[in-house]
């Protein structure tokens, strides 16, 4: 669905998982997005589960149809690397006046914590604290070599890692330095350019759903990102992403235990699922749904925690959760996990930040939580771009 004429100033986020694609474009009018058009691909129970980079080939032309289907008309892309793929460090450098001074020291340090060789990564490196003049962030292949792509983003193994070489010291800074594996972000290319899309920048979802959840509140905020097979927990300070971890508990573990409960194949599990989604009726928690969130609030508490110790927050403590993801609509989810951990937890809205007829808003309130990262990265460039 196409609801404004294309502009050359619009951006398409292209959002790819487990449970399809998703794209959201926006244009920029009067210092604010406006939406142009969106659409989505579903994944049917049928279907076996197939990671989207196992065939980029395949996978771009599932794009470019539904780019056509959504009447997209940019050619310009944002997309986001998946958290459980992103390497992600705080780490305290000497402070130096310009980033490219700066870089050898943060490579050097995060050398010490990637999970792979630098030489084998896309890394981006964002300064925290300020450099006397210098700002953003830069972009590098290893030894300092560019990519197409720019990554942020995901606690990589010992969710501690955040929490080394953080002590403040005068004359040093915190830069957030993220990354992923050089071949992974080839995929990526190889998927756009068989959908005929120029690939602008390529982001994470951490960023993409700060971007559209948070905006500019500066303050510490929990964001919880239900996907299919992974919930990402997200703290973000002053607008990045002081820590994210990811949690192999999803949506489809929702769609497992109703299977189990009610005696149900899988279509119907998730048409019961979408059915509750969409009552509108504020309903408590069944019980034998508590398994699922239990582990999960349990997470949201340790990932609260740990934060609350890490050297390089500035505001140590979190008074606010964010849901977003598929399974966030459920209409118990805010109440329950509002009384499981005592803090205000609200329904992220991704369209707070964006124009688009009034009419729509019914349609929009009930995709919106799907859309939240394919709106973030729409929004990347027409904010970001120097």
């Amino acid at each position: 669905m196409s609801f404004f004429k294309s502009k050359p100033s619009s951006f398409v986020g292209v959002d790819i998982g487990a449970s399809g694609i998703k794209v959201a474009e926006l244009t920029r009018e009067k210092g604010r997005s406006r939406l142009m058009t969106y659409g989505y691909t579903e994944r049917r129970a049928s279907d076996p589960v197939v990671s989207p980079l196992d065939n980029p080939a395949g996978t771009g032309a599932q794009l470019a149809r539904l780019l056509k289907e959504a009447d997209v008309r940019s050619k310009h892309a944002m997309t986001a690397l998946p958290s459980s793929s992103v390497f992600s460090a705080i780490v305290t450098v000497p402070k130096r006046p310009t980033e490219k001074e700066l870089r050898p020291y943060v490579d050097a340090e995060a050398a010490k914590l990637s999970p792979i060789p630098l030489a084998d990564m896309v890394t981006y490196a964002k300064a925290i604290d300020p450099l006397g003049g210098a700002g953003g962030g830069r972009r590098s292949g290893g030894a300092g070599s560019g990519s197409a792509g720019e990554a942020g983003g995901k606690v990589v193994g010992d969710p501690l890692a955040l929490l080394k070489g953080e002590a403040r010291k005068p004359g040093y800074v915190r830069v957030l330095v993220t990354g992923a594996a050089r071949t992974m972000v080839d995929a990526y290319v190889q998927i756009f350019a068989a959908a005929g899309l120029q690939l602008e920048a390529i982001d994470t979802e951490s960023f993409a759903v700060i971007r559209s959840l948070v905006g500019l509140d500066r303050s510490a905020v929990c964001l919880v990102d239900f996907g299919f097979n992974r919930t990402t927990i997200t703290l973000s300070e002053k607008q990045l992403p002081m820590m994210v971890r990811t949690i192999n508990i999803g949506g489809q573990a929702v769609t497992r235990r109703i299977m189990e409960q009610m005696k149900v194949d899988e279509d119907r599990a998730e048409q019961m699922k979408r059915d509750l989604s969409l009552s509108g009726e504020e309903v408590a928690m069944p019980p034998f749904l508590e398994s699922v969130y239990q582990p999960l609030v349990h997470e949201i508490r340790y990932s609260l925690s740990l934060y609350s110790n890490m050297e390089a927050a500035d505001v140590k403590t979190v008074d606010k959760i964010i849901l977003t993801g598929g399974s966030s609509v459920l209409p118990f989810a805010v109440e329950y996990m509002t009384k499981a951990l005592n803090i205000n937890v609200y329904l992220g809205d991704p369209w707070a930040r964006v124009a688009y007829p009034a009419d729509l808003r019914s349609s929009l309130d009930e995709i919106g939580p799907r859309l939240s990262v394919a709106v973030g990265l729409a929004m990347r460039e027409p904010e970001e771009k120097k």
